[in-house]
This record gives structure tokens, sequence and C-alpha cells, in this order.
């Protein structure tokens, strides 16, 4: 090495600025955002769930209209939530065991979507319905025949006015005219008691849309959701329908997957060995000086690959060009053929 230096001059201290920067970076204040949780879909921006709160807005009002006519005095309805899920997720949440549940689905075709509404809400609605009470019960003990067909015919009427907007030209409240591309989501039942009879992919985009019930004069509160498929929301939100991608079956997915994989270029780096100086060293060296590895003449080199040890070999010369003969992988076992690769 050359002599060592007993100070900075402006040279090194040159050098040590471009190394590590001598620009004062000011302290920015972080921007503002809103928090994304990537555990939930987002099939819907501002503008769409604007307009999904419109429309639900409506049908609030006429659910209002019913209820109120059921119990036979003033109650409000209000959209209390209107979130996104995948079905996977909200379904392993959920518990429905104890609510009373009814779904609805096209004509011809399977069930997309249900209501469901509490044991407790479900008896209290009874007595709403036939005009008593009973105190003393328990909202696990089942209902009559004649209960659940009172609340049957309820809970269809609110079911019908939730699907009203989702047909096109039909505004809630008013007579069914016009069907949204063909496709008519009706109640499908039967109206019951526990989980209902339908099953979702496990990463299908859902929403669930729940309703508040409350009383004008007491403040009494009861809830009623709904949960369909993010893609029956689609024309009502104003988002353009995307074409549907054929599923593709998993061995054919893990045979393209490999097929593109095996194409991408990827960066090694060899490695001859590697020492540590302190900054002082550093800034001492110059040219002419020899610079001692902590590794001996005959240690093996090491190929790097996204900075790991990925082979380790020899040093060679192919064709003027530095090369490396691989001798072993990082678990220990000899590469299976010798070729050289990169040469031209």
């Amino acid at each position: 090495m050359s002599a060592p230096a007993h100070h900075l001059g402006r040279a090194k201290i040159g050098q040590l600025l471009a190394v590590v920067g001598s620009a004062h970076t000011a302290d920015e204040a972080p921007p503002q955002t809103t928090p994304h949780d990537w555990r939930d879909p987002h099939a819907f921006d501002a503008g769409q769930r604007e307009r999904l709160a419109q429309a639900w807005g409506q049908v609030a009002t006429h659910l209002g209209e019913i209820f109120t006519r059921a119990r036979g005095s003033p109650l409000e309805v209000s959209v209390k939530t209107f979130t996104q899920h995948y079905a996977g997720e909200v379904c392993r949440r959920l518990e429905l065991d104890q609510d009373y549940c009814l779904t609805f689905g096209p004509d011809k075709g399977l069930p997309c979507g249900f209501v469901s509404i509490a044991s407790k809400t479900a008896l209290i609605w009874v007595t709403w319905l036939l005009g008593d009470s009973d105190a003393a019960r328990s909202p696990d003990q089942a209902l009559s025949s004649l209960e659940e067909s009172l609340l049957s015919d309820l809970v269809t009427a609110v079911v019908e006015t939730f699907l009203a907007p989702l047909r096109t030209g039909h505004q809630p409240g008013t007579p069914n005219t016009t069907e949204r591309g063909g496709e008519s989501l009706r109640p499908m039942g039967p109206f019951a008691k526990g989980q209902p009879r339908l099953q979702f992919e496990r990463s299908e985009e859902v929403a669930r849309t729940v309703f508040e019930v409350k009383s004008a004069k007491s403040g009494e509160a009861f809830e009623i959701a709904f949960l369909l498929p993010c893609s029956h929301l689609a024309a009502l939100a104003g988002k353009t329908a995307t074409a549907v991608t054929p599923k593709v079956p998993p061995q054919e997915l893990s045979r393209a997957l490999m097929e593109h994989l095996q194409d991408v270029p990827v960066t090694l780096r060899a490695t001859l060995a590697a020492t540590t100086l302190t900054f002082q060293e550093i800034l001492d060296l110059g040219p002419g000086d020899i610079l001692l590895l902590g590794k001996p003449v005959a240690g093996a080199a090491e190929l790097m690959l996204n900075g790991r040890v990925a082979f380790r070999g020899r040093p060679a010369r192919v064709q003027g060009r530095y090369a490396m003969v691989l001798v072993e992988s990082v678990d220990g076992s000899e590469p299976q053929r010798a070729t050289t690769k990169g040469a031209k």
C-alpha cells in the first residue's frame, strides 16, 4: 500500500462525498393516502360505489314503506354498510347457522346470492305480522308453519325490491318491465333457518350490503344483509363489462408458466473472493497497490444468483474470455453435464 495519510485532504473528502453523497435532502411529509386492504377485492371505484349508493338509497326508501305497512307504525330504512370481499373469506367469517336465509338467482340456473336476518329479528318481525307478542319466547325456538309463511312473504317482497334496480328500466316500487341483459334475478327459496344452499368460488368477488331498519318511535334497530357476486352489480354501477376469461386446467397453466420461466433472463455474478478493510484503508488505496483477499489460491470461486451462492467452481479462460468451471452446486451435488455457456 502507499504511505498512510494522517489527515483527510480536499481530494480525499471529495472522494468521500462522491461515494456517500453530499446533498441534504429536506424532510418531506409523507403523502396522505387511504390504507389499501389487499385481502379484499376492489371491484368498484369511488364513482361506481357512489352510483350504487344512490340506487341503494332508493331501495331503502321503498323498503321503509314495506316495513311501515308490516309494522303499522313508521320505520326508517338506511344503508348501513357496503363492502367487497372474496367469497372464501367472507363465507368463513359469516355465522349463518342461526340466521334465516332466502336465496335468489336467475330463472334458469343456480342461486347466486342470498339475504339473511338474525333469529331475534325474525321473531320480532313475526310479532309485527301477527299483532301479538310473547316476551318469554326464545329466539332459538322454531317458527310455526304459519309464522314461516308470513315471514317468507315479507322477506320475498324485500328481496324483490332489492333486486329491482338490477333490471334495466325498472325502478324500485314499479312493475317489472325490461330485464337486464335477458337475465332476471328472482327469489328462489326456500326461506329457512341455517346456511343457504349455494356455493361461491373461493376467489369470486362478492358484495355485502347491510340495511338498517329502525323504529322512528323507540329507536330499536334491526339489520338485513344481502350477499351477491359483484358481477351482478357491474351494470348498475356503470362498470364496463369485461370478457370472461375461460378457465384453464391447472396442468396446462403450470406447463405454460414453466415455459415462460425458462425464457426469463437471469444475471449470474462470479465472485473470486472478498476481504474487509477499514474506511481509512480504502481511502489510502492507490494504483499499483496489492490487495490481499481473504481466500487461498486453491479456494473455489462462487457463482452468485440474486445475491446468493448458486455454484462453486474454478476460474478459467475460454476463447480469450473469463470463464468458470463449475465444481459443485450449493447443495453439494456435482453439475449434471459439462457444457460451455455464453461463449460465442
